[in-house]
């Protein structure tokens, strides 16, 4: 996880930082699946967040899955995610609309 998060270009901010520790111990210390949402404005790396949970999701062989809604935002996040995993040939990402 920690060789993953270096490969993004900017410092977190203090509210993201707290994203990401919220988030990994829903992941590692909870039995029951994470239930979570991750608000804030446009543009302050809600998305990061999300590729840090589910890179940490996928990396022990679970399953991952991102609700948008619209289909312009999911294949936004599509085409974001699958740049990101793209350096893991063992992860496989797909997407799902209405058509």
């Amino acid at each position: 996880m920690a060789e993953f998060a270096t490969q993004f270009p900017y410092k977190p901010t203090p509210d993201q930082q707290q994203a990401f520790i919220d988030v990994e111990k829903d992941l590692t210390e909870r039995e029951t699946p994470m239930d979570r949402l991750v608000c804030g404005d446009v543009g302050f790396g809600k998305t990061e967040v999300a590729l840090r949970a589910i890179f940490c999701v996928v990396s022990i062989g679970k399953q991952a899955m991102v609700l948008a809604p619209s289909i312009v935002l999911a294949k936004q996040h599509f085409d974001v995610i699958s740049e990101w995993l793209s350096r893991y040939p063992n992860i496989k990402v797909g997407l799902l609309n209405r058509f």
